[in-house]
């Protein structure tokens, strides 16, 4: 679902559409972007431990500026969507007391590999597995595929960084978004489900302009005692992918809406998995996540507030692609 809200109040972000749009038919710029989707489609052992170690500074950069992983106390995290483990690699190697557990898709459907250190692994707890495959509804479904989550809640810090694969196993073309779809509120779910109360969630999206972006930093904004958004300069920079962190779960202006929330994604989890053709489940609609907040609001009483949590995530894209295309322009 790529609707995006109407924001005509920001000049930085339509200086920053023009940026994005402005070269987009450029056959140098498309050569580019394909190469770089058939790098991350397939990519060989150096590109993936080059990823692990982006992955372990893109952390550090959020830590740096958000305190979000304490360094000598004891500490359990989740990470979802793990491999190959840069960012559990930092939270192991920071604290000696952390533990953790991780979810990730196995390497044989299309998964990345696990390249955590060895000596880390006696404090990692790692599940390769689907994480659309769990028991996620309001009740019990009678499918063999899905399994209970298999860790006891109550992580001091969860990560919520999985994306869908290209390149897994089972997927058709036109599969993909509706498995994107249905990762997204999978681990949305799993993630909310398993912090602890007064704990911290990050959680990866990507344009906050995009009406499902919008509505999901809102969720965070309420039910959180404090939010801030980061966007990494060191990887990813030209993208539009960015993380917001929420500190305090549950202890938020709106934590008592949180049973009626959850009620509301475990019944939409059950018809973006089982609805549409064939039981096959369905897209995201423009209204799934009204019951969270509707786009209005987001527009009206929320923009003041959007627009602040935005406005450097636009300004540090804006930058980072001013500069890549003036290195194109020179032939770097």
């Amino acid at each position: 679902m790529n609707q995006v809200l109407s924001l005509k109040s920001s000049k930085t972000l339509h200086q920053l559409n023009l940026l994005r749009y402005k070269n987009a038919g450029n056959p140098s710029e498309q050569a580019y972007f394909q190469h770089q989707r058939k790098q991350a489609d397939a990519p060989d052992p150096g590109l993936q431990r080059a990823w692990f170690n982006s992955m372990r500074i893109v952390l550090e950069e959020i830590d740096q500026v958000l305190r979000c992983v304490p360094e000598i106390m004891p500490f359990r995290f989740l990470d979802l969507g793990c491999c190959p483990g840069g960012f559990s690699s930092y939270m192991l190697e920071k604290n000696p007391y952390a533990v953790g557990v991780g979810i990730s898709l196995p390497v044989e459907r299309g998964g990345h590999a696990c390249l955590l250190e060895e000596d880390h692994l006696s404090r990692f707890e790692l599940h390769w597995a689907d994480l659309t495959q769990y028991q996620l509804g309001p009740a019990a479904i009678a499918d063999p595929r899905l399994q209970n989550i298999p860790f006891i809640p109550g992580f001091d810090l969860v990560v919520i960084d999985g994306h869908p694969l290209r390149c897994a196993t089972g997927l058709a073309h036109n599969d993909v978004h509706l498995h994107g779809d249905r990762l997204l509120i999978s681990q949305i779910i799993v993630g909310l489900v398993s912090v602890a109360v007064g704990g911290t969630v990050i959680l990866k999206q990507s344009k906050p302009e995009r009406l499902i972006t919008a509505q999901l930093m809102f969720l965070l904004d309420v039910l959180c005692a404090d939010i801030h958004t980061w966007k990494p300069v060191s990887m990813h920079s030209t993208r539009s992918t960015f993380y917001v962190v929420g500190k305090g779960f549950r202890l938020g202006c709106q934590a008592m809406r949180w049973n009626q929330i959850l009620d509301g994604l475990m019944n939409l989890w059950v018809q973006l998995s089982y609805a549409g053709h064939g039981g096959k489940g369905r897209r995201l609609f423009r209204t799934d996540l009204d019951f969270i907040v509707n786009d209005k609001t987001l527009k009206t009483a929320y923009a003041p507030r959007l627009h602040q949590l935005s406005e450097h995530i636009w300004i540090t894209q804006s930058k980072s692609l001013q500069g890549w295309r003036s290195a194109q322009a020179e032939g770097f």
